[in-house]
């Protein structure tokens, strides 16, 4: 039983598929007035990112005791168009370009849903008024 199985074998000098190689100077060079890579990921990269940014949202509405909600809305409409303005500059700016605009989107849908809320409460309490003044 002296020998290791060949799972437990892998030392420092052989790679490891599952890491990533370290960026060059030649891929962080910019080109043509490209800007240059700050980040370089995969799917694992950005479940981070995105739990760490519904961690920040979360620790955010607790310390403000929810009052954060009432600014929520406007983050995507805000960055939805700094994203369209400086689609120009990014990486990839097709990318870019259609991730801003389905930001646009999904702000601009809340705050048409949120109207028609409003304005169903206010037309529920107009017509209980006029119910009301029925005589019923």
């Amino acid at each position: 039983m002296d020998e290791t199985p060949d799972f437990l074998e892998m030392t420092s000098k052989e790679e490891n598929p599952a890491t990533p190689e370290p960026v060059t100077e030649a891929e962080t060079a910019p080109e043509d007035g490209k800007p240059t890579i700050t980040f370089r990921g995969n799917g694992y990269d950005i479940a981070a990112v995105v739990g760490v940014t519904v961690g920040a949202v979360m620790l955010l509405s607790c310390v403000t005791c929810n009052l954060a909600y009432y600014v929520f809305p406007f983050i995507p409409v805000i960055l939805g168009i700094v994203g369209l303005v400086l689609a120009k500059d990014s990486v990839n700016p097709e990318r870019t370009r259609l991730l801003s605009w389905f930001s646009l989107g999904s702000g601009a849908f809340f705050f048409v849903v949120a109207f028609l809320c409003v304005a169903a409460y206010i037309g529920f309490i107009v017509f209980a008024i006029a119910m009301d003044s029925g005589g019923f």
